[in-house]
């Protein structure tokens, strides 16, 4: 029975799919007729009436018939596959061709752009002395550099000391200081005892090992600025190390100044000088109050520091990004938590390597004691 229910539903199938078959190739005659009259047929510009003859329909109760044609009602156009699928192939058509046409949005940005001006580092010249204060006020150098230029290009001249002199010209809002740069030569017998004038750009302090300790520090210059091309110095070298330290050295290490848009390629290259290549690193900058990251001391850079590493928290033999809280519940790394016991690693105390009190104290500070204790005797 089931193979007789399989055979009688195979049979329907075959018949829905001749009879299916049979109806597409008829839509697909059609179609091709009805596309072969739209090309062969030109469509008029105005639509013109067709007659058409129908039969006149007499009733019987009214006197004479009416001679009027009847229109004929329109069947609504039923949908079938051919003609979705031309309607599709069709939209599709349409919409490429619009995105084609559309005028494209111009990505550059139509709006005026806004005038940048003149920045505050772009306005200062550097100008260092040698020797003494300079006799006359900051207003007055203002004016008188002014007055030699004829012209009012400077705004604001101020002045610190710091083993040189230094005067800091700042021009008008309007002015760069490479105008001012332009024309050093016009005031520059007002301020004596100068050094250098150059402009506030960046500066980087470099450290070159190994120099001559028999050359002078104007020779060193001459053959640093002369031998490598594009180097700038800010001011003269000096050595790193005081003469007592050098006494007896073949060679030590010279701090120059270096200034210009290729400072930073002169950073751990070599530089040539003497007929002959020096090391150069970049110059770290500590003093007594710098405390080390490392070891959490005091005195030296923690890129030199030598010392085993301490955590800052707990002070324990490890640095203090891994510092972990003891407790197996806790998660937090790196900073101390409600579990935390803190304990400083330079005096043991109750609490973190960073208080304030555990700092060196200041040479003023030292002096205030020694005064105090002298008093006191």
């Amino acid at each position: 029975m089931l193979r007789e229910y399989c055979m009688m539903i195979y049979q329907i199938y075959k018949d829905y799919r001749t009879a299916i078959d049979a109806l597409s190739e008829q839509i697909e005659a059609h179609t091709e007729e009805v596309s072969t009259l739209k090309n062969a047929t030109p469509r008029p510009d105005t639509p013109t009436l067709i007659p058409f003859p129908l039969p006149v329909i007499a009733l019987e109760w009214t006197a004479a018939p009416d001679s009027r044609p009847i229109p004929l009602p329109t069947a609504a156009p039923h949908n079938t596959w051919a003609t979705v699928a031309r309607k599709g192939r069709k939209q599709k058509t349409t919409m490429a061709a619009r995105a084609a046409n559309a005028p494209t949005r111009s990505t550059t940005n139509n709006r005026p752009q806004l005038k940048k001006g003149v920045t505050a580092r772009e306005r200062r010249l550097i100008v260092k002395r040698e020797g003494g204060p300079l006799p006359t006020t900051a207003l007055d150098l203002r004016d008188d550099i002014n007055l030699a230029l004829a012209a009012t290009y400077v705004q604001t001249v101020s002045l610190r000391v710091r083993g040189n002199t230094v005067s800091t010209l700042t021009t008008m809002e309007s002015i760069k200081a490479t105008s001012l740069n332009s024309k050093v030569g016009t005031f520059l017998h007002l301020i004596p005892g100068t050094v250098s004038v150059h402009l506030d750009t960046a500066v980087s302090h470099v450290l070159v090992h190994r120099i001559p300790t028999s050359k002078s520090l104007a020779e060193i210059a001459n053959e640093l600025t002369t031998f490598n091309t594009g180097l700038s110095l800010t001011s003269q070298p000096r050595w790193l190390t005081t003469d007592d330290a050098r006494a007896g050295k073949t060679a030590s290490t010279v701090v120059i100044n270096i200034t210009g848009p290729r400072a930073s390629d002169y950073v751990g290259k070599h530089l040539a000088a003497f007929s002959s290549t020096y090391r150069t690193e970049c110059r770290l900058r500590f003093n007594f109050h710098t405390q080390c990251s490392k070891c959490q001391g005091y005195g030296h850079h923690s890129n030199r520091c030598t010392n085993p590493v301490s955590c800052r928290w707990c002070a324990s033999p490890h640095p203090t990004g891994n510092h972990t809280c003891p407790t197996a519940t806790c998660r937090i790394r790196g900073r101390p938590c409600s579990h935390t016991v803190l304990r400083c690693v330079n005096c043991q105390g109750p609490h973190d390597a960073h208080t304030q009190h555990n700092a060196p104290p200041t040479p003023r500070l030292l002096r205030m004691r020694a005064q105090k204790e002298k008093r006191r005797t």
